[in-house]
């Protein structure tokens, strides 16, 4: 709830330049002032306060970007458009620009959804992904139910990212217009003329050479993206896990990027080897025989009707009917058929690490590291004993979850603390339960929340395809 106190509007034109002029002694004021003696809670709280101003600034320089776009005011006043008067500082190059101006552009565009953006309700970049989720609904929504939709999509956008609200448009329609969803048959199509237009966009480029780099880049369809994606990703991972086993510091300090590159480059290498005759991995380069396996998420009336219906990927991508056939004649598939049960999944008690069938389940349900807000990759996590393995707890899915580092670390119990009287004191820290479903909730502590509600991470594709179908 918006809590900051509303001041009187400025009388002219001129006054609202005056505004501006204060609002910058102040933070010099704020900037200059002596900070060492605050409190931890002080501290926070002007975190709290300031990321809360600067979202509305950010609103309202876009805000202010689209009303002197709609007057022309650079080509009247500096004869030159407004997005090369936006770049001529020279401190954004001009492509941001004219990604700044086409931001200020859409917001214009919804009134709701720009004024939610100029009290600070959201941020700039959930302002978008809300925008492009409502360029998805069908045009054959009327005003009314537009508008029910916008609304439901500002009140998600309270505890939702971007990326997530990008993908609401099917959630939304079902609430909305449940009649104007799409059938199976309007899905296969849409998909198949998408996959379509990814194979006509298809590309690689390779720029000049600067200080001796060259800059790549490209586009490729979907499934060929994720398959090169996995393949590189594979091989990057091996090659962290290889140094940290060695305690190789020089090779621990290179960046996941540069892994990723280096990655690219062993298959290259492979491929080398093999046209010249040369067994790969004679030279050190390899690639792990499970490297280019795909997981396909998909409902079991789906994998019965022979690929027939839906399937998206472990990112929450669609698959499109074709695509999914293909995989399955000429790729390795893991089918992971939701609402089954499997006794791979549940190794019990006399396990404490998690195989690698039952650590993938894990992250198909979890997509990566469960704790809200988190976007760590799986490869990347633990796998966390909810119940401890040592007081009792099962190696089982129901049992697991997946955790980075870092929150695995807030996450693991810690022993009671002893008061002076000898009595034990728990620590007030965050928890995690399953609840009836089977997902993992996160219980923050006290000193966070003193009515400890649960807090749920948005959705993960696998709950995302159980709800939409």
């Amino acid at each position: 709830m918006d809590t900051t106190p509303v001041l009187d509007r400025p009388s002219s034109c001129a006054d609202i330049g005056a505004r501006f002029d204060a609002m910058v002694r102040d933070l010099e004021q704020v900037r200059a002032a002596d900070r060492t003696m605050a409190s931890d809670e002080a501290r926070l709280g002007w975190i709290e306060q300031v990321r809360g101003v600067q979202r509305r600034v950010d609103a309202l320089v876009a805000i202010l970007i689209g009303e002197a776009d709609e007057a022309n005011s650079a080509m009247r006043a500096r004869h030159s458009h407004l997005q090369d008067w936006l770049a001529h500082s020279g401190q954004e190059t001009s492509r941001q620009a004219t990604a700044t101006l086409w931001a200020a552009r859409e917001l214009e565009r919804r009134p709701q959804v720009r004024d939610a953006a100029a009290i600070g309700q959201i941020s700039l970049g959930q302002a978008k992904a809300i925008s492009t989720a409502l360029d998805g609904l069908p045009a054959s929504l009327d005003p009314g139910q537009r508008k029910q939709a916008e609304t439901l999509m500002l009140a998600a956008a309270d505890h939702t990212p971007p990326d997530a609200l990008r993908g609401m448009s099917e959630k939304v329609l079902a609430q909305v217009a449940p009649s104007a969803a799409e059938t199976p048959e309007a899905r296969a199509e849409r998909l198949t003329q998408r996959d379509a237009r990814a194979a006509a966009r298809r590309c690689l480029r390779f720029g000049a050479e600067c200080d001796g780099s060259v800059d790549l880049s490209g586009n490729l369809p979907l499934l060929d993206a994720r398959q090169l994606q996995q393949l590189v990703q594979t091989i990057a991972d091996r090659t962290y896990r290889a140094a940290k086993d060695s305690h190789d510091r020089k090779a621990l300090i290179q960046t996941p990027q540069q892994r990723l590159a280096d990655a690219l480059m062993t298959v290259v290498s492979v491929a080398e080897a093999r046209e010249s005759g040369r067994r790969p991995g004679s030279d050190g380069s390899s690639i792990p025989g499970s490297a280019t396996r795909i997981s396909v998420i998909m409902t079991a009336e789906d994998l019965l009707a022979r690929a027939a219906g839906r399937g998206v990927l472990v990112d929450g991508a669609e698959l499109s009917p074709g695509e999914l056939r293909r995989l399955c004649c000429d790729a390795e598939i893991i089918p992971v058929v939701l609402g089954t049960d499997s006794t791979v999944l549940d190794v019990g008690f006399g396990h404490r690490l998690a195989p690698w069938p039952l650590r993938h389940a894990v992250g198909l349900r979890d997509g990566m590291c469960a704790f809200p807000g988190c976007t760590t990759s799986l490869e990347r996590c633990d796998i966390h004993h909810i119940n401890p393995w040592q007081q009792g707890g099962p190696t089982e899915l129901s049992n697991l979850v997946a955790l980075c580092r870092s929150h695995h670390g807030l996450i693991e119990p810690a022993p009671p603390i002893r008061r002076d009287d000898g009595s034990l004191e728990r620590v007030d820290q965050w928890e995690v339960r399953m609840d009836r479903r089977g997902l993992p909730v996160f219980i923050p502590p006290a000193a966070m929340d003193p009515h400890r509600q649960p807090v749920y991470r948005v959705a993960s594709h696998v709950q995302e395809l159980l709800d939409t179908g």
